[in-house]
């Protein structure tokens, strides 16, 4: 899989991407949050299904599998990871020479469980596993995902000892406990998933962690592949819950001329016209019928309202799409456009820009 971040080709050079964000974080101390030195206890995995050691070609992994239902309701854990009550401040970033590094604003909004419930209540599963790996124990909670593999996977991490994280922004956590990482068809290296853990801090306690950590598949992905949720201990010994989705929130596709795009309530990709030349996204707007509008993302405003963007191809089509998870559910039968303002970099003086009206 060939993912990479929209950040920096979205912003002036100025506007850091989430990935440098990142990475400047990890290099400073944070006082509020530190990771705790866990010890090493035995693995102790609860699930529907025996716990199996399989092989796999980085070498042996522990697997569970877990029981996927169908969710009664729209628990609160699901419908805060849509809303506001997720944590959207944009870090400040020092730029090390005594000024502050300039960066997007996410804008949450308010929601109700209604709404939550009639746009995705009927595509939402239960997942029961737990797994319980260096003390800390994973519990999993709620999974949704559409027909283009975005979504979103609810879990709590739980440690009598105490559970810390680093905060980088936009409510994002990094230096969790058993952190997973996301793969399809196998747990192994593969075929990773482009993955973010957004902490959901008002419902965490020294404890125990409530996380969302929302993902897009690659351009590889299948329905009906199993998703495999990997984590490793302090010894780097891999342990693994397998999850079926069950079924998929459908997506609808809308034109420009002869380009297209898939929209879901969760998300969006954009079909690049020339997958050999990487776009570049200026300002990227849902207008709705009834007149209001949902900026996902705008370089002259200075806004990213989404929570993973990522350019998905393959080694052979580079550039296949631009995608994006929102910060938000969109009801997509009330959309009435979507517009595209963007450029390619040439090997002339100026760059091909480019507008698209997308209708359904």
């Amino acid at each position: 899989m060939h993912d990479r971040e929209l950040f920096e080709k979205a912003f002036s050079p100025l506007h850091a991407s989430p990935d440098t964000l990142t990475e400047v974080r990890k290099t400073m101390q944070n006082e509020k949050k530190t990771r705790r030195a866990l010890g090493k206890s035995a693995v102790v995995a609860i699930a529907a299904a025996l716990t199996l050691t399989v092989a796999v070609a980085s070498g042996i992994v522990t697997l569970i599998k877990a029981d996927v239902s169908p969710a009664d309701k729209v628990d609160d854990a699901t419908h805060r990871a849509f809303t506001d009550d997720i944590d959207a401040a944009a870090p400040v970033v020092d730029d090390g020479k005594g000024g502050l590094v300039p960066v997007p604003d996410m804008e949450r909004i308010p929601g109700d469980v209604q709404t939550t419930q009639r746009l995705v209540g009927q595509y939402l599963s239960k997942l029961d596993a737990e797994m319980t790996v260096d003390s800390n124990t994973i519990k999993l909670g709620t999974f949704l995902i559409d027909e283009n593999g975005l979504g979103l996977l609810t879990y709590s991490v739980e440690n009598p000892s105490g559970v810390g994280y680093t905060d980088v922004g936009y409510g994002e956590g990094i230096d969790l406990p058993l952190q997973p990482t996301l793969h399809f068809r196998s747990p192994d290296e593969g075929n990773a998933l482009f993955a973010k853990c957004y902490v959901d801090k008002e419902t965490s306690t020294d404890t125990c962690l409530n996380v969302v950590l929302y993902f897009a598949a690659g351009t590889s992905f299948r329905q009906g592949d199993l998703l495999y949720v990997t984590m490793q201990d302090e010894l780097g010994q891999p342990y693994s819950i397998a999850v079926q989705p069950r079924t998929y929130v459908p997506v609808a596709t809308l034109t420009s001329g002869s380009e297209t795009l898939t929209l879901s309530p969760l998300g969006m990709s954009i079909r690049n016209a020339h997958p050999d030349r990487e776009p570049l996204v200026d300002e990227l707007t849902l207008r709705y019928q009834d007149g209001s509008e949902f900026t996902v993302e705008s370089s002259s405003r200075s806004l990213m309202n989404w929570v993973v963007g990522c350019m998905r191809g393959s080694d052979d089509v580079p550039f296949a799409d631009n995608t994006y998870v929102f910060d938000r559910l969109v009801d997509v039968d009330a959309v009435s456009s979507v517009t595209l303002e963007g450029h390619q970099h040439t090997d002339g003086a100026a760059d091909d820009t480019f507008t698209r009206t997308y209708q359904p």
